[in-house]
């Protein structure tokens, strides 16, 4: 038997929220495949997206009022949902789970802990009253001896359709598979497993399993799941196609879905093996804690040594690493002297103050004034910024660009996320800056960098305004100091032009400063982030609504000037 819980498992991923056509896509394909059950999601009392309720009326309409032809419809509950104060809660199982006869479901898989036997017993019966088959799952078997496993016996007396254990670290190897397996048939004669591939060995101790004596197996298509997932159904589906002839079995069906649907998913929600995961299976660490830390900005080094402060832990705890989630950051203004189309930039005036102190005050308007640096290569900068009580970093005479100055001064930060902006745009807006880094925690592995459409002081045609090409998705394609993109007709009518805030990891910046020299396309348009863009990393561009006018020469100053006297700047 093979049952199918993509919706129900996936849905730690998506919350619970799935494309309507997908479902229907989802169940027709697993219909026709010869898979033998669907679990659709979760009937919970907890918050969540529809398929966290599954609610009837719902599922219903999910199945346009028809039935899957070969599949039976499942759902699961989780024992502790439904215990308050070590009792059974009823009421609240009523509110949740209606009787059979007004429902599309036909089997009820109850997961428990070993601590929650009594109580599943309890309402393992109270679910078959209302005539539901029954499964039942007993969780973190890894983590339980031979008398514990025993003590999943007493719910014989209930007579569930089967027992089922899951890997819920992913660290079972084929001997503990024969083993527990071994334990199992001294109470029951119908077993499942529910395989997490932490370890890469879902799909053989699936093998493993069957060969123990084990008739029922999960799987979602592509292994999408909580943490790292599960094993894959196309995968047991084309291995039963071609080895098992008893039964009908088509894996083209999974395919169409696959192609449609779930490869947009996984590039969307990236579950799947990694090193972390591997390391959470090995130390017993409950797998939220690796999702979780990988969506956030950390890198895999950074996660690693958080997992391994971390307890073994049966369930999930989000305030073990709420500290660990908030991320430091600061702000980096490369200041250089030795400008070549404007020496001594940094220390021109504009309205009386230095440009490099409007611009560390609006840094400070939004990181505060402690997470401001100035790096630069010159003391004279180096003494008017610690007279404003500013951070200061010395740098070397021989970066090659801002971003190298910023790396180099990285060195001497102790932040996970860095913000450079530049020290010749004294009109930046604070509020820019922190959607910058809004977007840096929405998407941890990009650079993030800004842009705007050119305002009525400038020229498509200036090559000192370095022009953007965009996705439709706002990751960045090109960028130019040319009229870009071209028309047919002549110049773009609504170009968009770099606003220079950029957001980096630490990992980013060091990858960047170890190039000697500058990458071809850099130097030809002598634009530092395509460094990156030739490295590979993508780079997400913010649009901002941008007042902003670069100081490039002497006479933007009088222009930046007279645009701060109509806005009132002081």
């Amino acid at each position: 038997m093979i049952l199918d819980c993509t919706l129900r498992d996936g849905g730690y991923y998506t919350n619970w929220t799935f494309e309507t056509k997908m479902v229907r896509d989802l169940i027709h394909s697993l219909d026709l495949s010869g898979v033998d059950v669907v679990e659709l999601g979760y009937k919970s009392p907890k918050k969540g997206g529809k398929y966290r309720k599954c609610n009837d009326r719902f599922i219903w309409e999910v199945l346009e009022y028809r039935l899957p032809v070969n599949l039976k419809l499942a759902f699961m509950i989780d024992a502790k949902d439904f215990i308050k104060d070590n009792k059974v809660n009823y009421d609240l199982i009523d509110d949740v789970i209606h009787d059979s006869s007004e429902s599309p479901f036909d089997i009820c898989r109850l997961a428990m802990k070993h601590s929650e036997i009594d109580q599943g017993i309890e309402i393992g019966k109270y679910i078959k009253s209302k005539g539901y088959e029954l499964i039942v799952n007993l969780m973190a078997i890894t983590l339980l001896s031979e008398n514990q496993i025993l003590d999943f016996g007493k719910l014989k007396d209930i007579s569930p359709k089967v027992f089922y254990f899951a890997d819920s670290y992913g660290n079972l190897e084929a001997e503990k598979v024969e083993s527990i397996v071994k334990v199992f048939k001294k109470f029951c004669s119908k077993i499942g497993i529910h395989t997490h591939d932490n370890l890469g060995l879902a799909f053989s101790n699936c093998l493993t399993a069957m060969r123990s004596g084990v008739q029922w197996l999960d799987c979602t298509l592509m292994g999408m799941g909580r943490g790292v997932g599960n094993v894959n159904t196309e995968q047991l589906i084309t291995y039963f196609q071609y080895s098992k002839k008893e039964k009908f079995y088509n894996c083209k069906p999974l395919l169409r879905v696959i192609d449609n649907w779930m490869l947009p998913l996984m590039n969307q929600y990236k579950w799947g093996f990694t090193h972390n995961y591997m390391v959470s299976g090995l130390e017993h660490i409950h797998p939220l804690y690796v999702q979780t830390l990988q969506n956030s900005f950390l890198n895999p080094n950074m996660i690693e040594d958080v997992i391994n402060k971390l307890p073994s832990s049966k369930t999930f705890d989000n305030q073990k690493i709420k500290d660990t989630l908030t991320p430091s950051v600061a702000v980096v203004i490369p200041a250089r002297y030795k400008s070549s189309r404007f020496p001594g930039k940094p220390l021109a005036k504009i309205k009386g103050k230095e440009m490099i102190i409007w611009v560390a005050e609006i840094a400070k308007k939004a990181v505060g004034r402690d997470n401001v640096y100035i790096a630069t290569e010159n003391q004279e900068i180096v003494d008017l910024i610690k007279h404003h009580k500013f951070n200061v970093i010395l740098t070397s005479d021989s970066c090659k660009t801002g971003t190298d100055r910023v790396a180099e001064a990285t060195l001497e930060i102790n932040a996970d996320i860095i913000i450079n902006i530049q020290g010749d745009e004294p009109m930046l807006d604070p509020n820019d800056i922190k959607k910058v880094i809004a977007e840096k925690l929405k998407y941890p592995d990009h650079i993030v960098n800004c842009m705007a459409y050119l305002n009525k002081h400038e020229d498509a045609n200036d090559r000192k305004i370095i022009k953007v090409i965009s996705s439709l998705n706002d990751e960045l394609i090109y960028m130019s100091r040319n009229s870009i993109p071209g028309r047919k007709n002549g110049v773009c009518e609504n170009p968009k032009k770099q606003v220079c805030i950029y957001a980096f990891n630490r990992e980013h910046l060091k990858k960047f400063s170890e190039f000697r020299k500058k990458t071809p396309l850099e130097f030809e348009e002598d634009i530092e982030i395509i460094r990156f863009l030739e490295m590979g990393e993508k780079i997400k561009m913010v649009m901002l609504d941008s007042q902003s006018h670069a100081v490039d020469f002497p006479e933007d100053i009088e222009i930046v000037e007279k645009m701060m006297s109509k806005l009132n700047y002081d």
